[in-house]
């Protein structure tokens, strides 16, 4: 008899710690496990794909918009893969930040997948301190999202101030219905037995203002790319234009806007380091770098930003989601700046 896959749903706004949660879960396998991540990025530049691998470990990307905007076909193809080529035991799904839920769980809880897969709790991760944002509170996702939790996790317990943690304690109660299961984590140490929560397999309502987006977008390196050939390449083709691929798209939820390096690149650490952090005000900026100071994974939101050591990568890369569009040939110069001869 073949054994249904026990899946979860690990979803929250960006700079939730989703990564982090999964890196730790990740480390903590036990011994002989096979884990497989479904990964789905609002942009084009994976780079919680770059950074979440490992032995015994399979990453499946869904790049390119949230799943819930896609048709329904990327998701089950890349799930199907999954379960056939890694065989798991287990498999964790992270949705995009911006992403609204309710369809991926709908499709996860169709009849098909009863026999193959093993439907768990949907965790939801909340960073306490952007419930005093009031744009935060009303945005329609951060709301899908909380109200798909089976368990409601506020996470970065270590860096939250006492009346942060109020606060969340104050708007877990107020919800309804009222969750069944409320923690709150530090340092992204998300328990494993949480993942095994039952699921409330409840109709979760499906957004009617979340809808697939028109994007205007302009890439670069990338073969039959809307502008292809235009701009710092001369006009060459876009087989021939040199490195870096970047692009950038105007969404209705964000603007974005990504690169990817060759790996033999390296970028001088300190320089490097200046110019991201002097990116400003941004949702989030997330990026693995070949530096001269061996490999990092950079991660910053609104309330934090961190640094860390990251094992060698296939290519460096980038990628910035902002509220509104910035100058991003000025930020790529900067970035080629960072570089260092050779």
């Amino acid at each position: 008899m073949i054994r249904a896959v026990p899946l979860n749903l690990i979803t929250g706004f960006l700079g939730a710690g989703k990564t982090t949660a999964i890196r730790h879960l990740l480390a903590h396998r036990r011994d002989g496990e096979r884990w497989a991540v479904l990964v789905n990025e609002f942009g084009q530049v994976g780079i919680d794909q770059a950074v979440l691998g490992g032995e015994g470990i399979a990453i499946k990307e869904v790049p390119g918009g949230c799943l819930c905007c896609a048709n329904q076909l990327p998701l089950q193809v890349a799930l199907s893969q999954l379960l056939t080529r890694a065989r798991p035991d287990r498999v964790l799904i992270e949705p995009t930040g911006l992403g609204h839920p309710a369809r991926v769980l709908e499709t996860l809880r169709e009849a098909h997948w009863r026999d193959a897969l093993d439907v768990r709790a949907t965790l939801t991760l909340v960073d306490a301190r952007e419930l005093a944002d009031a744009r935060v509170l009303a945005h329609e996702t951060f709301n899908a999202q909380v109200e798909a939790a089976d368990v409601l996790v506020f996470s970065k317990d270590d860096v939250l101030a006492d009346a942060d943690r109020t606060r969340a304690r104050d708007f877990a109660a107020g919800l309804l219905p009222p969750k069944a299961h409320v923690f709150f984590m530090a340092s992204g140490e998300l328990a494993r037995e949480w993942l095994d929560l039952p699921d409330r397999a409840v109709p979760v309502k499906r957004s009617l203002l979340h809808v697939p987006p028109g994007a205007t977008g302009v890439m670069a390196g990338a073969p039959g790319g809307p502008d292809a050939g235009a701009g710092r390449a001369g006009g060459r083709a876009a087989a021939e234009i040199e490195p870096p691929f970047h692009y950038s798209e105007n969404l209705p939820e964000a603007a974005i806007a990504g690169w990817v390096f060759p790996r033999e690149w390296v970028f001088g650490h300190n320089a490097l380091l200046d110019v991201l952090f002097g990116i400003r005000e941004a949702m989030r900026v997330k990026g693995v770098f070949h530096t001269d100071q061996g490999w990092i994974f950079f991660n910053a939101t609104r309330h934090e930003t961190a640094v860390n050591s990251e094992p060698s990568r296939s290519d460096s890369r980038l990628e910035v989601i902002a509220r509104v569009a910035r100058d991003w040939p000025a930020l790529e110069a900067a970035l080629l700046a960072a570089r260092q001869p050779g």
